[in-house]
């Protein structure tokens, strides 16, 4: 069952007892109500009864007084008035205002048992008469009450309905946005992140929407820097390619060909008997050989280069400061680095010197600076810091960090757990680019932005 079957149902539920419990409520007020009419009907009549009686014996015609008395009960609601003789006969009866129909038994039964009649001796000096029967008649009240107890029903009956009809709307109209947050998941789990949700749901629901809203546009950024690094990397794998085609082709082939033709010159040398020539032949072959192992050597490196770093973070950072520094001798590096990088493992030794040389690179290239500041250091969170910060021009810096080479920092930075950050400068001209590096072993506790 749905969510908002189940909500309807439950609410439906409390009003169907709401109903039944005002049913029983209105049922029990009824009753009370009818009961309190005839035993004030019975006790007014008896009243009525009693007082005549005290002026019959002084009437002149006291038959016709009698059946008077009975006379006034006719059209009551609630009392049937009757004179009864010694032999217990009716010698008069009232005339009571009778229903069109009656409620039904059930109802009856509901409003219980009406009062017992009220009996009331005639005076002795009446002869022929032994009383007059006051008799409850709750048929006409009854059905005045039922008709009372139907509406009422119907009322509720009807707005029971309203309100589980509005609840049902309701409910649907919150949890449209729920579906429409649903049916993008389902977008997202086939791999497409071009769907988005309106905000404009529940103020319980705006944090959940736009959540998603930020998820998929960060999972569509991430996969088209994911397709343009893999075109990238894949461009780059078939020039190397093709540049390894080209030096084999190029360097072993002719030499190759050389040795097969110094291999064959010596089996010549040594059928005619010139076996004075056959070590120049050798040592030609040899030097041949010795050249292809050269370039077998330079293939090997450039198919698994060795690590930049493999001889120390500091070492390789000097090397790239020494680099950029004979090319540009007017820029004024700054390096801080620090005493011990033994302690640090190889990959995040590698993404360090990787985000230096591509933000220093960044900086020459594109800001023109005369200073930049390399800082690389640790903290007590186990936390690798790298800092480059330059004085150059912020607007072709800008445009330099819109490229790839940011996107790959970025990439490098988040394969190792870290964070980096790379803006302008707040106080004073110039860029700043710094990452967060976990080592291994540690927890990766947010990083303060510079």
């Amino acid at each position: 069952m749905s969510l908002r079957a189940r909500v309807v149902a439950l609410i439906g539920a409390v009003l169907l007892l709401s109903v039944f419990l005002g049913t029983l409520v209105a049922g029990y007020q009824s009753r009370v109500a009818l009961r309190a009419e005839l035993v004030t009907g019975l006790s007014g009549g008896r009243t009525t009864i009693i007082a005549a009686f005290e002026d019959l014996p002084k009437s002149d015609h006291p038959d016709h007084d009698l059946q008077q008395l009975v006379a006034t009960f006719n059209g009551s609601r609630h009392v049937r008035a009757t004179l009864i003789d010694h032999q217990g006969r009716i010698v008069m009866q009232s005339e009571t205002e009778m229903a069109d129909r009656l409620a039904p038994s059930w109802f009856l039964n509901l409003l219980g048992r009406p009062p017992m009649p009220v009996t009331i001796r005639t005076p002795t000096s009446v002869p022929g008469y032994n009383a007059i029967v006051l008799q409850p008649i709750p048929e006409l009240d009854a059905i005045i009450a039922w008709r009372q107890f139907t509406g009422v029903l119907l009322v509720l009956t009807v707005l029971t309905a309203l309100g589980i009809a509005l609840v049902h709307f309701v409910i649907g109209a919150a949890l449209r946005p729920i579906t429409g947050l649903a049916a993008q998941f389902e977008r997202i789990g086939r791999g497409d992140y071009s769907g988005r949700v309106a905000e404009d749901g529940l103020a319980e629901l705006g944090g959940l929407e736009r959540g998603f809203n930020r998820m998929a546009a960060e999972l569509a950024a991430t996969t088209e820097r994911n397709r343009l690094l893999t075109h990238q990397l894949m461009t780059i794998q078939d020039e190397e390619r093709a540049d390894i085609a080209r030096d084999l082709h190029d360097e072993f082939g002719p030499h190759l060909f050389a040795v097969s033709m110094d291999a064959e010159m010596i089996v010549a040398l040594c059928d005619s008997g010139r076996i004075e020539d056959v070590p120049s032949q050798a040592r030609a072959i040899q030097g041949a050989v010795g050249h292809m192992q050269r370039q077998v050597r330079g293939l090997l490196g450039r198919l698994r280069p060795a690590h930049v770093t493999e001889f120390g973070l500091n070492a390789a950072v000097l090397d790239l400061v020494r680099f950029w520094s004979a090319r540009r001798p007017d820029i004024a590096f700054d390096v801080d680095l620090p005493e011990d990088d033994t302690n640090l493992d190889e990959v995040a030794r590698d993404v360090a010197y990787r985000i230096l040389q591509e933000a220093v690179s960044n900086a020459v290239r594109h800001g023109d600076p005369r200073a930049i500041s390399i800082v690389v250091g640790g903290d007590q969170s186990r936390q690798l810091r790298v800092s480059i910060v330059d004085d150059g021009s912020v607007a072709t810096a800008k445009t330099a960090g819109a490229g790839l080479g940011l996107i790959g920092m970025r990439e490098r930075v988040e394969t190792v757990g870290g964070r980096l950050v790379s803006g302008p400068n707040k106080k004073r001209p110039g860029w700043t680019t710094q990452a967060w590096l976990q080592l291994k072993g540690t927890r990766h506790p947010a990083a303060e932005a510079q």
